[in-house]
């Protein structure tokens, strides 16, 4: 059926349609004249003649290439005479992907019958919030099969070494004369089976907190150099005694936003899981650098036994659950990894690893890389430009955020970390003092230096401020570009 371009008598459905942009109107008849209405044109962007020299008319803007199939649909209609309902999805001119709903109907009229109108409607926003629907409901699957895993884990794996653990407390009860060498070997078993069994209760927790979304989750402006040097500092007793090195590279001022618990569970857990799996001798090395434009990435590297193929493909995956003996005979809930993942992933980042047998492993993971944020409460116009001349000048990665009091400050602090403050000392609403001191509740590592301004300083003002750390003053006769200086030194 070759088609012509002929306008038919549509004025009724273009008034209906006017304004109306969401909803079209289309007519062909079995001669080959074709139209469509004035809102389908006004949302693809299409010219008429441009959807006219178009060999399927509008349906060959499908996007899958479906054009001549869904086409087809119309002489289907034409010689059944019955109502068809297609459902596609189109690209505009500009590239926007639209799905539409469309009814064709052949006409009844005796002197129409070869004619054909469709109604069509705009269902993108449906389709969306279908296609969300559908991942909550994949989504909701995915966590009861997860925990149903989870009970099958808890019953099997929870219980099992009760058994022993029963069994062994009833000769210790039950057999006074046992030799002492024998006694002490069955109280380390006991000993070394509850400390697993409590580690995995404790991943085991965790990772249903994180599942639930019950977990506190308090991200913050972390320097990974630092948590990373605490959680190895952490473990030098056990790297002491296996005789593994633990070496330290990278950049050393990086700044995460991170809860810091949680980041310190995963970094000790891939510690503690490279010094498990290598022999006395060897060293681990742990690096941190920047990954592409706003990521911080940390790997940890050991000269391990490595992961088979067949064991790589049971990573970080609850349903396939599995451990290994370290070199010293180390025994693990082969939940941690597991926990890791989601851990990572909470914070948008991502895990990966890299490992051969006999080889080693080095696992990868990324953080959100914390905003070069600074936080000024000043109300002076002025002064705002020239804070904002000097800070671009000196610190040219610098973002400036201003405020006019303390309560406005602390109020943003929980959803944005700043690398530093400056505040002045005396303030209406609140003072100096008062500020740091709140400010401290939240930031308990004391983390985010503040610059204090005022007009006269002495050792009384400086005292105030001393229980809270990481404060530092300057005078108000002081020149902004000294105060600048300032924060040059105390950032770089």
């Amino acid at each position: 059926m070759q088609l012509n371009t002929t306008m038919n008598n549509t004025e009724l459905f273009e008034t209906f349609l006017k304004n109306n942009y969401g909803l079209y109107f289309f007519s062909f008849e079995e001669n080959g004249n074709y139209y469509c209405s004035e809102s389908f044109l006004f949302q693809t962007g299409y010219k008429k003649n441009e959807i006219n020299k178009l060999p399927f008319k509008h349906y060959s803007l499908e996007v899958n290439n479906n054009g001549e199939t869904l086409f087809d649909n119309i002489k289907q209609v034409l010689n059944n005479k019955e109502d068809k309902e297609i459902t596609y999805q189109i690209k505009t001119k500009t590239g926007k992907l639209i799905w539409i709903k469309e009814i064709l109907k052949a006409l009844n009229n005796s002197e129409q019958q070869n004619k054909i109108i469709s109604f069509a409607t705009d269902i993108t926003n449906l389709k969306i919030k279908e296609e969300q629907l559908n991942e909550i409901v994949q989504e909701k699957a995915r966590l009861s099969k997860s925990k149903d895993k989870l009970i099958s884990i808890i019953s099997h794996d929870l219980r099992a070494p009760f058994t022993s653990l029963l069994g062994f407390t009833e000769i210790l009860l039950n057999e006074p004369d046992l030799p002492k060498e024998e006694r002490i070997e069955y109280i380390e078993f006991i000993h070394e089976a509850s400390k697993i069994q409590l580690e995995m209760v404790n991943h085991l927790l965790d990772w249903t907190h994180l599942q639930n979304g019950t977990m506190k989750f308090n991200p913050q402006r972390l320097n990974i150099a630092d948590i990373t040097s605490n959680c190895i500092s952490v473990l030098t007793g056990v790297s002491i005694r296996k005789g593994i090195d633990i070496k330290l590279e990278g950049q050393k001022d990086l700044f995460v936003t991170a809860d810091e618990r949680l980041i310190t569970q995963v970094i000790t857990n891939l510690l503690s899981n490279a010094l498990k799996f290598t022999p006395s001798g060897k060293k681990i090395e742990v690096s941190i650098g920047e990954f592409k434009s706003d990521m911080v990435e940390v790997v940890v590297k050991d000269e391990g036994i490595g992961i088979s193929e067949k064991n790589q493909l049971k990573m970080f995956n609850i349903d396939t659950k599995f451990s290994l003996t370290g070199t010293a005979g180390e025994k693990g809930s082969g939940l941690g990894l597991t926990l890791v993942k989601e851990i990572v992933e909470k914070h948008s980042g991502e895990i990966w690893f890299y490992s051969k047998e006999n080889e080693g492993s080095e696992f990868h993971f990324t953080l959100p890389k914390a905003e070069d944020l600074i936080f000024i409460i000043e109300e002076d116009e002025e002064r705002k430009n020239e804070y904002k001349k000097f800070i671009s000048d000196s610190l040219a990665n610098y973002k400036v955020l201003f405020f006019n009091n303390g309560f406005e400050t602390l109020n943003l602090l929980s959803e944005r970390k700043p690398s530093a403050i400056i505040s002045y000392h005396n303030m209406p609403l609140m003072s100096g003092v008062q500020l740091v001191s709140s400010l401290r509740e939240k930031d308990r590592h004391k983390s985010i230096p503040v610059v204090i301004i005022t007009d006269e300083l002495t050792e009384k003002i400086e005292a105030e401020y001393k229980p809270f750390g990481r404060a530092y003053f300057v005078q108000s006769s002081s020149e902004i570009s000294d105060l600048t200086n300032k924060l040059v030194e105390i950032l770089s």
